[in-house]
């Protein structure tokens, strides 16, 4: 296999490009550096009683604290049935599986991210470019919310 050090979840999307690793901690961090410096939790009820502010920290630090680690570092989503089938048939992801252009499985990661366009490149290109590639983005700070936002 491949010396590139990426991490590709067992359905095929890329988890150093997912902003839960790293990103969306730091800027949860980030906005509850802000609120405290600001003092909100002192005058806020004050102009809006539209949500619980002890909730907003809670989630803030829930997030702040977070940081999934992809799902095969034991991350992700427990039950998730692309990670029982990929680990069942002891495969590195579905890019390996022979029914991986059939599998409805899949639906929501080929829509969203595309994963049909990164298999036909993986075809054509093999595996370990596709990964280089992939690691060039991270190096570029891509970021999956490309894919979430846009539609590209």
């Amino acid at each position: 296999m491949s010396t590139v050090n990426v991490v590709i979840g067992y359905c095929g999307v890329c988890c150093d490009h997912c902003a839960m690793s790293t990103r969306i901690p730091e800027m949860a961090a980030e906005l509850m550096r802000y609120i405290t410096a600001y003092g909100y939790r002192e005058w806020i009820h004050n102009v809006t009683r539209e949500f619980e502010f002890n909730n907003l920290l809670k989630g803030l630090e829930w997030f702040a604290n977070s940081s999934c680690q992809g799902c095969k570092g034991a991350g992700g989503m427990p039950g998730c049935e692309v990670r029982v089938c990929c680990s069942g048939k002891k495969l590195a992801n579905c890019y390996f599986c022979d029914i991986f252009p059939l599998c409805e499985k899949l639906n929501y990661q080929k829509e969203t991210y595309h994963l049909e366009e990164h298999f036909e490149k993986i075809k054509r290109l093999g595996y370990d470019i596709w990964l280089r590639e992939q690691e060039k983005k991270i190096e570029e700070n891509f970021d999956n919310i490309a894919y979430l936002e846009k539609g590209e």
